[in-house]
């Protein structure tokens, strides 16, 4: 048993003393006392405070949600990358610039062409749906695999490890941070994957070579694990 004192909190400091993020000024709304079997469900911003009655275990689970601001950087870090290719290598000119008094001053024309680089690499749909993928699916930088030492075979089926990460959209497949564009029957069964976690081995024989080829790599990865084969 465990008693849970939950809330919402307006007073949002944190102690100094501590390296976890614990309220200075914690005011509890509700109390609750869960018995094995209970589950309880804390919507965003509400804070909690458990205490053992007794000898007891129990098991945190977070849904991943973005911040608005953590998504842009990571979003603006990723497409930097290929800023070149999206925004072109135009130089910027300013033949028809008169002469100035002050020669230090930043001309407005240098501002527009700096808004309109950037906004020629926002708008790119592709690179922005592909690098949004790749930073939900980037594994935290805690979490490490390990790579197969053996020869890996696929043909009775894969199955995800618990730590991966896939995710798709129309174009492209996503896992551990990286993209793979997709299309057709690859596309279904990749899908197939991302949403069941697991791919039987009659499906894996459906994938083209390429795509059974990823899977391999992904497996020695320790990314994705094969189901035993049946005797």
């Amino acid at each position: 048993k465990r008693r849970w004192r939950i809330g919402r909190q307006t007073d949002l400091s944190l102690r100094d003393d501590t390296p976890l993020k614990v309220l200075a000024n914690f005011e509890p709304e509700e109390e609750y006392v869960l018995e094995p079997g209970d589950m309880l469900y804390l919507p965003p911003r509400y804070a909690h405070d458990g205490i053992a009655e007794g000898e007891c275990m129990t098991y945190s689970i977070g849904f991943r949600s973005p911040k608005r601001g953590e998504l842009a950087r990571e979003v603006l870090q990723r497409l930097a990358e290929d800023a070149d290719d999206l925004a072109g290598e135009s130089l910027y000119r300013d033949a028809h610039q008169p002469a100035v008094a002050d020669p230090a001053a930043i001309p407005g024309g240098l501002h527009e062409f700096a808004a309109d680089a950037l906004q020629r690499v926002l708008n790119d749909p592709d690179a922005l749906a592909r690098v949004i993928g790749e930073a939900l699916t980037d594994p935290k930088p805690q979490v490490w695999f390990e790579a197969s030492s053996t020869d890996v075979d696929v043909s009775a089926g894969v199955r995800l490890d618990r730590r991966t990460r896939m995710l798709h959209d129309e174009r492209y497949i996503f896992i551990n941070g990286e993209g793979f564009r997709a299309a057709g029957r690859d596309a279904t069964l990749m899908r197939q994957l991302a949403s069941l976690r697991v791919l039987g081995g009659r499906d894996v024989g459906r994938l083209s070579a390429g795509a059974r080829e990823l899977l391999i790599e992904w497996c020695e990865a320790g990314w994705l694990h094969p189901l035993p084969t049946e005797i």
